[in-house]
């Protein structure tokens, strides 16, 4: 149901050296009589083979043939033609057996009990019979007698037989329709509409639409729905825009300008790229492309006032402008969309239906894989402390906007991400022109693949960049950042080291595993780090153990003393029983040594010299008690 921009009926007009195509779009009530006489005309024909079908008798409905034959294909979102069913045939014409109307009988019996049960399997069964008993030919002479002797087999006359081996063809399809109900003439003429607007699109190279800022937020705060979602601002209506953008696979560059009206307005240029400029499949790129203009118009473009006084005045609205750059038959023509053909256009309000968690659209597979791999090493406490966002706040440049596709976060610094496609040479040329404006900052990180290394040779020695072969490697990604952005001289010093002593001798222990779990105690996010952080903290009554982790000296005696007491009258227990009972004994007044890991425990064990734990097998142990001097 996609209609060829050349089979619209539209109108071209020259302004300068510059072309401009405007569509026929059907207005409210436009063609309404002609268009039901062509919808009561495909109901006659229900259940009838399309051979019956004309289409001069449906073109003739409408009168204009462009629009009759865009509208013949826009009411195949309602018809479809089906082959017919071999059984439901085959049963209609036992009927009209028994009617009198065909001299043979019992045909169904017949071709089911030799397995033909399809009109391939009936042509099969006849060219079988044409190889066996005529050389596999048959002459014009021969024909007719051929044709019978083999309908005789299954007791069906020459006519029926030529019905059923051709039952499966086009001309043998029954018209049907998909909804209880016919449709109604405003409802195709919408859809005609919006399918004319698609085709134009589908041609585009780009769409640059215009978008007042304070009008766009003003909207989304009266909007109920959006208001616990999106908030104010120029960074939200860049993030909204993009999001739209992302959820569709439609691909944008986002700029800005300050209006020169009497109020200063701050104005977005979204530029949308079409089938024309990117990579996918023009139809299917085009409807995405589409959709997304819908959308965009939705919010609401300059719209008359219906009073008297204001009739002729257009009133500032959100999209302030939206025009297309169409390609057709080697010249270049301007669509522009305002909101009078918003409204000849099906409704584009469930197009944002369920979209408030942005988080999980990604631009690309790369970027996807990436984040999916950031997020399974960071549950694993393997990405330095650093906190992944998803389309961070845009970056203002002189000329544009830019969106890194990623910002990284640890304690006060914070990076971006810029994952580099290698799309089409268009593509990298604005990409570079960016990256230039950006050139003398410090927190932008580039990820670019290895194939292009020489495209992009002019920005390598302004950004730090990771190069990537086929996916962007979290860990070679976290190595470029300890070589570059390698702080940890800074945080060691800035640790507070008497307020952990404190809290040291108040808790008792801080496990090795709460340390992990907390690094900004200590400011260290690998183990390296942590061994050198402690190494400040250690006095004279606290200590560290590799394993156990920072504790008070006099609490560690007490626990020696009670555990030693406890299980000195039984001299030795199995290691399981002994960490549950350690973890009941503990749990009231060190929270923390109850809730860690086994290994902990056995750490804590083994720095106690009469405590020895003895493994019978890898996994039998029991705890032992000896004497100690």
């Amino acid at each position: 149901m996609r209609f060829s921009l050349q089979d619209v009926k539209k109108q071209v007009q020259r302004r300068g050296d510059e072309l401009y195509v405007s569509l026929h779009f059907l207005r409210s009530g436009e063609l309404r009589d002609e268009i039901e006489r062509l919808i009561a005309y495909y109901e006659r024909m229900l259940g009838q083979p399309q051979r019956q079908f004309s289409l001069d008798e449906a073109r003739a409905c409408i009168g204009d043939y462009r629009i009759a034959n865009c509208l013949i294909a826009t009411l195949n979102a309602w018809y479809t033609w089906r082959q017919p069913d071999w059984a439901t045939v085959l049963h209609r014409l036992e009927r009209e057996n028994l009617a009198g109307t065909d001299p043979y009988q019992d045909h169904l019996q017949a071709l089911e009990s030799a397995g033909i049960t399809s009109p391939i399997q009936l042509r099969l069964a006849l060219f079988n019979y044409v190889n066996e008993h005529h050389q596999g030919f048959l002459g014009e002479k021969t024909r007719i007698q051929a044709l019978q002797t083999f309908s005789d087999m299954y007791k069906l006359c020459v006519s029926t037989l030529e019905y059923l081996l051709a039952l499966d063809s086009d001309e043998e399809a029954v018209l049907a329709r998909d909804v209880p109900q016919a449709p109604k003439a405003n409802a195709v003429a919408a859809l005609y509409n919006q399918c004319a607007f698609e085709a134009a699109l589908a041609n585009a190279s780009n769409v640059r639409v215009v978008i007042d800022c304070n009008a766009w937020s003003d909207t989304q705060q009266g909007d109920s729905t959006a208001r616990e979602t999106v908030g104010t601002g120029v960074g939200v209506v860049i993030k909204r825009l993009s999001y739209l953008a992302r959820r569709l696979g439609v691909y944008y560059d986002l700029a800005y300008r300050v209006s020169a009206r009497d109020t200063p307005t701050f104005l977005l240029e979204l530029t949308l790229y079409g089938p024309q400029e990117m990579t996918g499949v023009p139809q299917q790129y085009g409807q995405r492309l589409a959709r997304l203009c819908r959308t965009l118009l939705g919010y609401g473009l300059a719209q008359r006032q219906n009073t008297r006084a204001a009739r002729a005045r257009i009133t500032p609205g959100t999209i302030v402008e939206a025009e297309a750059t169409v390609h057709f038959l080697q010249r270049v023509y301007y669509f522009r969309m305002d909101s009078n053909l918003l409204q000849l256009l099906p409704s584009a309000a469930t197009d944002e239906r369920g979209v408030s968690d942005t988080t999980s659209l990604f631009d690309s597979s790369v970027e996807q894989t990436f984040a999916e791999a950031f997020g399974s090493l960071e549950r694993s406490q393997g990405v330095d402390g650093w906190r992944l966002e998803r389309e961070p706040e845009p970056l203002l440049l002189e000329q544009g906007i830019f969106i890194p596709d990623f910002a990284l976060t640890r304690a006060g610094r914070r990076l971006y991400i810029e994952i580099i496609g290698f799309w089409t040479p268009a593509y990298r040329e604005r990409k570079i022109q960016k990256l230039y404006q950006l050139r003398g900052r410090k927190d932008l990180v580039l990820a670019i693949p290895e194939e292009a290394r020489s495209v992009f040779a002019s920005i390598i020695a302004d950004f730090p960049i990771v190069w990537y072969d086929g996916q962007l490697s979290v860990t070679e990604l976290l190595r470029m950042l300890r070589s570059r952005y390698d702080d940890f001289a800074e945080r060691l010093a800035s640790i507070d080291v008497e307020a952990v002593r404190e809290r040291v001798r108040n808790e008792g222990v801080l496990t090795i595993g709460y340390l992990q779990s907390m690094p900004q105690l200590l400011h260290s996010y690998r183990r390296s780090e942590l061994q050198r952080a402690v190494e400040q903290v250690v006095c004279a009554d606290i200590a560290f153990a590799a394993g156990v982790g920072l504790y008070h000296i006099d609490t560690l005696e007490q626990l020696r003393s009670s555990f030693v007491e406890w299980i000195g009258a039984v001299e030795q227990l199995p290691l399981a029983d002994v960490l549950r009972e350690l973890r009941i004994r503990w749990r009231p007044t060190y929270s923390q040594l109850a809730n860690c890991e086994d290994a902990t425990l056995e750490a804590l064990l083994d720095l106690w010299p009469e405590v020895h734990v003895r493994r019978t097998s890898i996994f039998d142990a029991v705890v032992e008690v000896s004497a100690w001097t």
